[in-house]
């Protein structure tokens, strides 16, 4: 009898979910992807290629239930992309600091200003040292860095005295992996340079990346010609993607009012820049009478703004979420042509699929979980509740678009940055009709006008704009519940939240409402996981400790951003030395290499001193030796690292 109604349940789901299949291939791409990269070991190549290729062939073969076949299928060529893809780039990794200065060559790709100096992304290196170094980064910090006016664009060939290293692992287990993002840059090794960088060749338009990449450098610096440096800085950031330059205080009053993604060239910036060209050459192309007649108005406007908004992708830094825009942005363009419904879920996915085809490691990383986390819950909304009309129209949707995309970009959020902002519906009301009707379209005219040195006026404008924009974004990021630290949810944590999600969103079978079942079973599994209560850092150079206010550090000197990291990932933003006023009610130092700390209402040692770890109960091992950062859950004293020796990246 069970086995009859599970039969008509699976015939019901089928039958109504079957035009939507398709939009699950980039999930189950996703499940395989996921696999590869959180196995410890790197899989054997021989044994996945077998297993896609007989998983090709059943679901070619077997007739009966196929769509299992199916579903295997897409998660083995997730998994199989994935292993493929780190073979194909196959960076060669630092893995020991170098003490010694080296002189080495290389080419500018990049070079962005900040507020303590330079970074230079090199490409092509040449050291002798290392011959398979071919790209990396380098930062040029101190006095002479700031006051520096020498001009480095893309395709200066440059001469650099630096001090190499490797670059940083992860800051504790499950943290975000910086070195897994930059072995996929192609970016092998970091160091910092000692003497001032002396330029040996100027750069040729040697190809089409190296012709965008100064082009892009030319752009930034008319924009930082007219406008005052803060302002200049927003500006890049909105027309060629480069944020280097963004004071701290202002990165945390979008950050704090929850309109960071305005700084990010995303759909939203895409679709301003399309939709207003679509406007712009359909009303030019309708004072000719001549081509109304005899030509699609409508369909050539459409081709003109798929044209700039390909334009606007590579000048813009080519990121995840531009990729994502200008596919989707493809197949609307497709289907004014073809007289298509256009904005559905198939779009999606077909933008998933491919990004995840060619570079199938950025499900990973936030850029990606923020985008299409936010836009698959943009469209499942509107597929589903009626179309608002009316005088509100505007406000209605601005209101209603930024709760509806807030809720997985938090998510992701406190995931990755461990913070959380209540103010976004407000700033954005205020924030995105700003960017739609005035900062962008005057964006637009100032690049176009660029080209003939006639863009200053326009360039003028758009800071005015973009002023307005920071003085939102401070007031609000001002307001009570703009900024709240939350701790990190674990990765099975993650995996109820996104799986409930994706259930809510893409499926329409009544089934789907398990997904809010599964939110919140997600959401008390949070408030209810334990957190870290010791940390380590590889080599036992540094420890934390987590106390009921605060979490207390052995050093803070120069491990600034790795403590920061490891505060905000337990909920605290206050890091207080161990010896400390603050510290000293938890944590009594007995000597040099040990410590005494009342977590939990329990004592345990600390030590460095096998012979008194054998001595005592209670007592935890700091191993010199171990080269992998480590937490430690009380009062179990159970221990994670992060050791992952046979990865590429590792």
């Amino acid at each position: 009898m069970y086995s009859i109604r599970l039969q008509n349940f699976l015939n019901d789901f089928c039958e109504s979910e079957k035009h939507r299949f398709p939009n699950l291939i980039p999930v189950g791409m996703g499940i395989g992807i996921s696999l590869y990269f959180s196995l410890d070991d790197e899989p054997n190549f021989l044994l996945n290629s077998i297993t896609f290729a007989l998983t090709a062939a059943a679901s070619i073969f077997v007739r009966s239930r196929r769509w299992i076949f199916y579903a295997l299928l897409t998660v083995s060529f997730g998994f199989f992309a994935s292993q493929l893809r780190t073979k194909t780039v196959d960076t060669f990794m630092l893995s020991e600091n170098d003490k010694k200065i080296i002189s080495l060559v290389g080419v500018v790709e990049s070079c962005e200003k900040t507020e303590k100096g330079l970074i230079f992304t090199l490409d092509s290196a040449k050291i002798r040292k290392y011959p398979q170094l071919r790209k990396l980064q380098l930062t040029w910090r101190g006095k002479k860095a700031t006051a520096s006016k020498k001009d480095y664009p893309p395709g200066t060939k440059t001469l650099f005295r630096a001090i190499l290293s490797p670059i940083y692992p992860q800051a504790f287990p499950n943290a975000y992996d910086f070195k897994k993002q930059q072995y996929f840059k192609g970016i092998g090794a970091r160091g910092f340079i000692v003497k001032e960088p002396k330029i040996l060749k100027t750069p040729k338009k040697s190809s089409l990346g190296m012709f965008i990449n100064q082009l892009r450098h030319s752009i930034d610096k008319k924009i930082e010609k007219y406008l005052p440096k803060e302002i200049a800085a927003v500006s890049k950031a909105l027309v060629t993607g480069n944020k280097s330059e963004i004071s701290k205080e202002i990165r945390g009053y979008f950050a704090n009012s929850g309109t960071a993604h305005l700084l990010a060239i995303s759909g939203l910036h895409m679709g301003i820049i399309g939709f207003f060209i679509f406007w712009l050459f359909r009303i030019l192309l309708c004072c000719f009478p001549r081509i109304c007649m005899f030509y699609d108005v409508k369909k050539i406007s459409a081709l003109i703004s798929w044209a700039a908004v390909l334009f606007y992708l590579y000048i813009s830094g080519n990121s995840v979420p531009s990729r994502r825009a200008f596919i989707m942005h493809t197949i609307i363009i497709a289907a004014i042509i073809i007289e298509r419904c256009s904005l559905t879920m198939r779009s999606v996915a077909i933008a998933a699929t491919i990004i995840m085809v060619f570079s199938p490691e950025v499900i990973l990383f936030p850029s990606f979980q923020m985008s299409f986390g936010a836009v698959i819950a943009i469209v499942a909304f509107y597929e589903r509740i009626w179309n608002f009309s009316g005088f509100f129209k505007t406000l209605f949707s601005i209101i209603s678009t930024t709760m509806v995309a807030s809720i997985p970009t938090a998510i992701f959020s406190v995931y990755t940055f461990n913070q959380l902002t209540l103010n976004s519906i407000l700033a954005n009301i205020a924030s995105i009709p700003l960017m739609t009707f005035f900062v962008m379209p005057t964006a637009i005219i100032a690049l176009f006008f660029m080209a003939f040195d006639l863009a200053r006026p326009f360039i003028l404008l758009m800071g005015y704009g973009v002023n307005i924009l920071t003085k939102i974004s401070e007031l609000s990021s001002q307001l009570p519940g703009s900024h709240f630290i939350m701790s990190t949810p674990t990765t099975a944590n993650m995996a109820i939240f996104v799986f409930s999600g994706l259930l809510l969103t893409l499926i329409h079978h009544k089934i789907r409402f398990f997904g809010l079942i599964g939110a919140a079973f997600g959401a008390i599994y949070y408030c209810f996981s334990p957190t870290p209560d010791i940390f380590i850092s590889p080599g036992a150079k540094v420890i934390g400790i987590k106390t009921d206010d605060a979490v207390c550090f052995s050093h803070l000197g120069y491990f600034r951003s790795m403590t920061a990291a490891w505060a905000k990932s337990v909920g605290f933003e206050r890091r207080e030395r161990l010896n400390s006023k603050a510290c000293q009610k938890y944590i009594f130092q007995n000597s040099n290499d040990d410590y005494v700390v009342n977590v939990k209402n329990q004592n345990t040692t600390i030590t460095r001193n096998k012979e008194v770890y054998s001595l005592f109960p209670n007592t935890i091992l700091l191993d010199k030796e171990n080269d992998f950062a480590e937490i430690i859950y009380l009062p179990s004293r159970r221990r994670i690292s992060n050791k992952s020796k046979t990865r590429p990246w590792s």
